[in-house]
């Protein structure tokens, strides 16, 4: 054992031996992190500037230490915007607000160094209503509003109301009615809506006063449904009394409540209308309407008449559908994004496909009061695909919303294309350069401007916020483009007043902020004129 432990002495001292010998050529290298530029020092030492809101043309003073030496080098940035540097110490930097801007953070750029500051509020004619009553809003998107009462109907895919889930343990399930100040209505009462999942997406009202709720929806107000349901005025679920059934012995099992609207489709439906006679015009990508026999179905069991129905589809007011109205239709080739009713009951459809029921439709469609496709409503153009849709019943103008070009009989509309009821484009409005972005939905308000939302970045090159507001033309008016950022999508638009009395809109979708003001996917925009 001895033996061994001189053996690995042995071979541990000339291991050593042979490290020392080799340790002579090593050569230590230079530390990767030396040799880098020092920091400039540069930095805002006050977290606002003064004044914190200003007007274009006027000067803001920003409190920026480290710039002695530098103030040549200098270049001043207010949300991306380059402005202009009227004087510059070591210590405070007076800018003057350009024509063109949007409000935002600052940065100065010294080199290839950028150091960033705090937000300047650009002052226009727009502004998140401080004075309306909604806070915390909506826990998920919103789809659609519609005026009621003195209130709205809002739906989507929430769930909860202004934490009410939380706070109350209530939950809005899809549906919910709010009064004009945005504040919970006991006017109609929904029950639990969608519980147990799905969403609203579009809602219509009848002529008897009644109102139909459509979108991805299996149940309303606990009662099986299959994606359409008619509600009465008071947000009850419309139902009838029927005899099913009986495979028991309780005699109550011979009859069940059930939707008195016996009628639906196996998919999504994206918009549903409500024609004069009040008969329910459903649009979406499904292939069959569903109906209840109740002749054959029991309290717990259901069995359906399904019949082939594509794309665009009439029900009657009972549910069951319409057999006058396109049967046995092929329907569009691709894939339907959005729809609108316009004057005399036609439906106008937008999206990825290039015909309808065989006939040429290069992602727009106008379908007659009676099934039959209009072949001369049409948007020639370079098109990519459609988006989005929406219709102003008083100017009797859709506008629509995509990736093309070349559109109208000048070529020159792009992107977005206000549109007559009789096919023909409005070639006074034009939408300015958007850089790389896209932009996903416009809506033409009262007075003929066009709200739109997007990806964008930029609009003819100066940094705006993705909600904008475009005049006749497509020109945007600094005064009521100021305000920034807007993160979310827009889905819908509804004109209305302020606390003041001033214009107004409400606007739902998918939003968290506005400004410097989180929202819950809604508020209410005041416009001052």
């Amino acid at each position: 054992m001895k033996r061994n432990l001189i053996t690995k002495i042995g071979i541990l001292i000339a291991a050593l031996i042979v490290f020392a010998a080799c340790n002579k050529d090593i050569v230590t290298g230079t530390d990767p992190y030396a040799g880098g530029k020092e920091s400039l020092g540069v930095g805002f030492y006050i977290n606002y500037p003064e004044p914190g809101t200003a007007k274009p043309g006027e000067l803001v003073d920003f409190y920026v230490k480290g710039l002695k030496g530098k103030l040549d080098k200098i270049n001043f940035f207010v949300n991306n915007t380059a402005v202009e540097v009227v004087a510059a110490r070591d210590s405070l930097v007076t800018i003057k607000v350009p024509a063109q801007i949007s409000s935002g953070n600052a940065k100065i750029i010294v080199g290839e160094e950028v150091f960033y500051g705090p937000r300047l509020e650009i002052e226009g004619n727009t502004s998140v209503d401080e004075n309306y009553g909604m806070v915390k809003g909506f826990s998920g998107s919103v789809y659609d509003i519609l005026p009621n009462a003195g209130g709205f109907i809002v739906a989507g895919s929430f769930y909860n109301f202004e934490n009410e889930a939380v706070d109350k343990k209530v939950y809005r399930n899809g549906v919910h009615f709010i009064d004009a100040n945005g504040k919970t209505s006991s006017n109609m009462n929904f029950g639990q809506g969608t519980f147990g999942g799905g969403f609203i997406r579009s809602i219509a009202k009848t002529n008897d006063g009644k109102f139909i709720f459509a979108g991805a929806l299996g149940t309303f107000a606990k009662r099986m449904v299959n994606n359409i349901v008619r509600v009465n005025n008071d947000g009850a679920i419309d139902s009838m009394i029927v005899e099913v059934i009986n495979s028991s012995n309780d005699p109550k099992n011979s009859l069940d409540t059930v939707s008195a609207f016996n009628g639906g489709v196996n998919d999504m439906i994206i918009r549903a209308f409500a024609t004069t006679d009040n008969k329910v015009i459903a649009v979406g990508n499904f292939t069959s309407h569903y109906r209840v026999d109740y002749d054959y179905s029991s309290r717990d069991s259901r069995r359906y008449i399904i019949s082939s129905a594509k794309g665009v589809i009439r029900m009657k007011e009972n549910g069951s559908l319409d057999s006058t109205f396109a049967l046995n239709n092929v329907g569009p080739n691709g894939r339907i994004m959005d729809a609108a009713m316009i004057d005399n009951e036609r439906v106008v459809i937008v999206g990825t496909f290039t015909t309808y029921n065989g006939k040429a439709a290069n992602g727009i469609a106008c379908i007659k009061s009676d099934g039959t496709l209009d072949e001369t409503f049409t948007l020639k153009g370079n098109i990519t695909r459609l988006f989005a849709l929406s219709y102003n019943s008083t100017l009797k103008k859709l506008a629509v919303t995509g990736i093309f070009t070349g559109a109208g009989a000048s070529g020159k509309v792009s992107n977005v294309a206000l549109i007559n009821t009789d096919g023909s484009v409005d070639e006074n409005f034009v939408v300015r350069d958007i850089g790389t972005g896209i932009l996903n939905y416009a809506q033409i308000l009262n007075n003929g401007q066009v709200i739109i939302d997007g990806t964008q970045k930029t609009y003819e090159g100066v940094p705006r916020a993705n909600l904008m507001i475009l005049e006749k033309n497509g020109e945007l008016l600094q005064r009521y483009n100021s305000l920034g950022p807007f993160t979310g999508a827009l889905f819908k638009v509804v004109e209305t007043k302020s606390s003041l009395g001033e214009p107004a809109l409400l606007v739902g979708g998918s939003i968290l902020q506005f400004g410097q003001k989180s929202v819950g996917s809604f508020f209410r925009l005041e416009i001052k004129n």
